[in-house]
């Protein structure tokens, strides 16, 4: 399994950060593991529910279901309910901070035998950094653009 979790501090206001983490479809846009977002249902608030994905990797391009939830504003979870992973859950947390806000982004990926062959040691702490850095580089990013 490749788990992780990481936490930094943006330079935004929550309001701002939690806007363009809610806005699931957008995430190809600033979250480096997914290419393509397709929301096929919403709640009555118009959230997000689920999606249909595309991930990039090394061996190709991983097609998922992802289901959504929410807590309030702080906290969304993605959770894998179909497709090529055998298992996925995604999370970011968000909290107040003296300079900004402080997001925890946490995952964890079961690839199945597929990828799990190729997921070993350095391969596997470099797949780990790179989706943890790349979200939230891509998050403040992306939110110092709209800014």
């Amino acid at each position: 399994m490749l788990a992780g979790e990481k936490t930094v501090v943006i330079d935004a206001q929550t309001a701002d950060v939690w806007a363009t983490i809610a806005d699931v479809a957008a995430y190809p846009q600033w979250h480096p593991f997914f290419t393509a977002v397709e929301v096929t249902q919403r709640d009555a608030s118009d959230c997000p529910m689920r999606a249909r994905c595309e991930h990039p990797t090394p061996v190709g391009v991983l097609r998922t279901e992802m289901g959504f939830t929410y807590d309030g504003t702080t906290s969304l979870r993605a959770t894998r309910h179909a497709g090529d992973l055998k298992a996925m859950v995604g999370a970011f947390a968000l909290e107040p901070a003296d300079q900004g806000t402080a997001v925890t982004h946490r995952i964890e990926i079961e690839p199945g035998m597929r990828l799990g062959m190729l997921l070993r040691g350095p391969v596997e702490d470099r797949v780990r950094a790179s989706i943890l850095d790349g979200a939230l580089d891509g998050l403040a990013a992306h939110l110092r653009i709209r800014s």
